[in-house]
């Protein structure tokens, strides 16, 4: 019985290596891009405070700590209902703004006010109706909600045309590889899981491109648990046919770093960490 037990554990094991492998294979994971972005010689910091929006935590609190850390005044929105702890332990300045809200956002975002807007809003794991694991997402598809109460386009969109009413050029957008050109990189059960979110970061990017505003558009990958650690090899590169996962802190030094570069105007970059390359990055790191 035991012989018998232990062979059904070594098959499961492999055959969960042959399914990883598989979703690896299926995607951009397997692909080294071919260039990278250098980053400018000494680009200037913005002149005045950053709006961070989606800053209570994840990507936009990790962004929020790297500005801090370089000297960089910011300001972060929450919303009412948001758990504000981990700014207020930063001492960050904070404004209530529900990027849902356009009126919220034009009082808010208003001339002379931000230097720049960094956005790393959409749709999060609490706002599903259900969280799924990995099979559920790829067997069943995306967990369905009203695409009007995805903030992936419509907040996007407001604070994009409340940018540019306010006179702000300056706009980082984060969203996800998956998106636009480089939806084949993805996994297939990412590809399924954000099925509903994709259309919607396309016609957001679409509009940030549009807006003749000062744009860089960021898409990582995989982020993994909150608590992995940094690696410190993370880059941008343009080739949309990569994909890797990436820890929110090595993320938030790309976006920072972007955000004071000239170079990046105009430009979509996939986020992309030579040492995560695979999902079994994540367990042995």
């Amino acid at each position: 019985m035991k012989i018998l037990k232990t062979a059904l554990i070594v098959l499961s094991s492999l055959l969960g290596i042959a399914i990883i492998t598989l979703v690896g294979m299926l995607s951009g994971s397997f692909h080294t891009p071919a260039s990278f972005h250098d980053l400018a010689a000494r680009p200037a910091a913005p002149a005045g405070p950053v709006l961070v929006v989606g800053a209570t935590q994840n990507t936009g609190l990790e962004v929020v700590r790297e500005l801090l850390a370089r000297g960089q005044p910011v300001v972060a929105t929450v919303r009412l209902s948001s758990n504000t702890a981990a700014l207020d332990a930063l001492g960050v300045e904070k404004v209530v703004m529900d990027a849902m809200d356009e009126q919220q956002v034009r009082a808010v975002i208003v001339p002379g006010r931000f230097s720049a807007v960094i956005s790393t809003v959409g749709t999060a794991a609490r706002d599903l109706p259900e969280r799924r694991n990995l099979l559920a997402a790829l067997f069943e598809g995306p967990a369905k909600m009203d695409p009007a109460k995805r903030p992936d386009y419509v907040g996007n969109r407001n604070l994009v045309d409340g940018a540019k009413a306010a006179g702000i050029r300056r706009f980082v957008f984060v969203t996800v590889i998956g998106t636009g050109d480089s939806f084949d990189a993805a996994p297939v059960p990412a590809r399924r899981g954000l099925m509903d979110v994709i259309p919607l970061k396309n016609k957001a990017e679409g509009h940030l491109r549009a807006s003749a505003l000062d744009y860089t558009i960021i898409r990582p990958g995989g982020l993994g648990p909150r608590t992995l650690a940094a690696t410190g090899t993370a880059r941008l590169t343009e080739d949309p046919a990569a994909f890797s996962y990436i820890a929110r802190k090595d993320l938030a030094r790309l976006v920072v770093d972007a955000l004071a570069d000239p170079t990046t105007f105009g430009h979509t970059y996939t986020a992309w960490d030579r040492s995560r390359r695979n999902v079994w990055n994540l367990f042995i790191d």
